[in-house]
């Protein structure tokens, strides 16, 4: 379900006409908050905007409209979830039928949508090289730009980055006399441990849909690795992904990694508010919300450790979950397309309203490194925290794996019904990644893809 609203940033001349908004929100399935009585385009002597962004992002559009009084904005806010890849696809497909009307910017919190957004018959993005500068880039990350990155050309830019840290209880492994893990084995000892002494205490979860994410991608398990050739590799019998799959498999047994979700109502209840979290792999995003307000964390107890090893090994790879992308419409030029860059950059490099505890504040790490600096030094100030979460955030960005390839269909449905699914139903981990790993061949395959074993 979108939202439209028209925010335009000369002072005093915003009329609300709901009867006239409402009524085109009824042809085009939008619900109305807004419009200029003189319509989206008229009278901007700074040019105008057309901006689908999701709810989380709205603020920020906001701002942008406060900053630029000579811009007119006309905002949709569309789910930009896993569920809103079936709007957006249907938008494209009207303008492009249409011939006019694309949106000039998008958000999306799926990584995946600019990689089907640039392909026929979607065919929307821009090539954003030489569109935003090189001065600006050069504070994105390599993995960040390399998942925004399609055969040579730039096709968004990421808003921010979500790398898969290791959330862990201070408190409790000072009680139970558990040193912090800086390997996967070490984090498993403890759990086998935890499940003789501490029944009931949890060091993870496989229970969300992005839980391949955060234990497969992190062990450079070759689940969605695009070759060179344009084929890609889906092998779940890499050696990496049996020897995750084998170091989980007792954890769930014994209880010690679960299967619910940390959206779940039966997290909180069960392991957050009655403190029985000792460790949880998660993602950076963990931090302002999910820990305290979702899970119901104790305060005074958790932090991020660094992301874990795999054995002895001297490389430190970790996964990702998030990374929410701004794409152009490639259908824009000249002075148009300059606008919607510079809206681009103004929102990833300048908006960054601090302290977090403002409700306006970015949810996430920004993927500007610049402005990320003092997001974390804000972050490290939040007295929910035990100890500053981050220095291991700030090591995490640089230690994602780019081995794991952002595709065109999501795979996380697969996780969702064949892993958690398949434990809930009390099952081996085992026979149900095989069919997970099955399932994401026959969709890679169902998407175009030539998949390599």
């Amino acid at each position: 379900m979108k939202s439209t609203a028209g925010i335009f940033g000369r002072s005093g001349r915003t009329v609300v006409a709901l009867a006239a908004l409402m009524s085109i929100g009824l042809v085009a399935g939008h619900s109305a908050e807004g419009v200029s009585a003189q319509g989206p385009h008229a009278g901007c002597s700074g040019g105008s905007l057309t901006v689908y962004t999701d709810s989380v992002r709205k603020p920020a559009v906001d701002a942008y409209v406060t900053a630029h009084p000579d811009v007119c904005v006309r905002v949709t806010v569309w789910s930009g979830d896993g569920n809103g890849a079936t709007e957006g696809q249907t938008d494209i497909e009207k303008w492009n039928t249409a011939g006019s009307g694309w949106a000039n910017v998008m958000f999306s919190e799926q990584v995946n949508d600019p990689i089907w957004m640039n392909q026929a018959p979607f065919n929307y993005g821009a090539n954003l090289n030489g569109v935003i500068s090189a001065k600006v880039l050069k504070n994105w990350s390599k993995t960040s730009l390399a998942q925004c990155t399609v055969a040579g050309k730039l096709i968004c830019l990421q808003d921010n980055l979500a790398p898969e840290v290791l959330w862990v209880n201070t408190h409790l492994m000072k009680k139970f006399h558990y040193k912090v893990p800086h390997t996967w084995q070490q984090w498993a000892a403890i759990g086998k441990d935890v499940a003789k002494h501490h029944k009931g205490y949890i060091i993870g979860t496989l229970g969300d849909s992005y839980g391949g994410w955060l234990f497969y991608w992190a062990n450079q398990c070759h689940l969605e690795s695009l070759q060179s050739n344009g084929d890609l590799m889906i092998n779940g019998k890499d050696k990496n992904c049996t020897e995750m799959t084998n170091l989980l498999a007792p954890l769930v047994a014994d209880g010690t990694v679960v299967h619910s979700s940390v959206f779940d109502s039966d997290f909180p209840k069960t392991w957050g508010k009655t403190d029985k979290v000792l460790m949880l792999p998660g993602a950076t995003w963990y931090a302002l919300s999910i820990l305290q307000s979702t899970c119901e964390i104790p305060s005074g107890q958790m932090t991020a450790a660094d992301p874990l090893a795999w054995g002895n090994n001297k490389t430190v790879t970790t996964g990702q979950v998030g990374g929410g992308p701004w794409i152009i419409s490639r259908h824009d030029s000249g002075s148009q397309l300059a606008l919607d860059a510079s809206f681009v950059v103004w929102e990833t490099t300048q908006f960054n309203p601090l302290p977090l505890s403002n409700p306006n504040a970015r949810p996430g790490l920004p993927a500007d490194a610049a402005i990320a600096k003092s997001w974390l030094a804000s972050l490290n100030k939040q007295k929910y925290f035990s100890a500053p979460p981050g220095p291991a955030i700030q090591k995490a960005v640089g230690e994602v794996w780019s081995g794991w390839s952002i595709v065109t269909y999501s795979d996380q449905p697969y996780w969702s019904t064949d892993v958690k699914g398949g434990l809930a139903q009390g099952n081996s981990l085992g026979s149900y990644f095989s069919k997970y790993v099955g399932d994401l061949v026959k969709a890679a395959q169902a998407a175009g893809y030539t998949v390599k074993k």
